[in-house]
């Protein structure tokens, strides 16, 4: 993929998200080269994450947590690895029980590549924070949303699916298994943590 590629994809993922992922599916990545793009990405919004907690991080008992997180890439990354994982899992999975044909492979492109379009936002109101910290607040805001529309539409785009509602319905139900499941395996691992007295 040329830099021109990648430009006109990421215009197409804002314009046309489901167009931009049977774009990329078609293009037949070898499967070490997703796991490539998946191992960048992380490592990239990880540097991104503690450049913008040393630039603005504030004094507290609840920002120092934050802090000493996000100034650990290496830590960051693996956790941001293992939710792409996990999220791509949930999205062809889930999608395959409800009559999908999407793959994992293509799941995990297309995670990846919302992490991709994620990190240009990221980039960006780094900058905003600079100049516009006000406008930047907002602009966090606005790439929340971005995230949810993308993994809704490329949901469809990986399955086939056509009713918005339905995904979107599946998703929500999704996240809060997912949560309760991962919330008993917390416990059951003695790593939950200890409620306030």
């Amino acid at each position: 993929m040329t830099f021109d590629d990648f430009k006109a994809l990421v215009g197409l993922s804002f314009r046309d998200p489901q167009a931009a992922a049977r774009d990329l599916m078609a293009q037949g990545w070898p499967i070490q080269a997703r796991w490539m793009a998946l191992l960048a990405a992380v490592s990239v919004s990880a540097l991104l994450a503690s450049l913008a907690a040393a630039l603005f991080s504030a004094p507290g008992p609840e920002g120092d947590r934050v802090v000493v997180l996000s100034q650990q890439p290496m830590v960051l990354a693996v956790m941001q690895m293992g939710a792409i994982v996990l999220a791509a899992g949930l999205m062809s999975g889930v999608g395959r029980m409800f009559g999908g044909g999407g793959r994992f492979e293509d799941a995990l492109l297309l995670t990846v590549w919302i992490e991709v379009l994620l990190l240009i936002v990221q980039a960006a109101q780094v900058v905003l924070s600079l100049i516009l910290p006000g406008v930047a607040g907002i602009f966090g805001l606005l790439a929340i949303a971005l995230f949810l529309w993308l993994t809704v539409q490329f949901t469809k785009a990986l399955h086939g699916f056509h009713s918005t509602p339905k995904v979107v319905l599946g998703m929500i139900g999704t996240v809060f298994v997912a949560g309760f499941v991962l919330s008993l395996l917390a416990a059951a691992l003695g790593i939950m943590p200890e409620m306030p007295q």
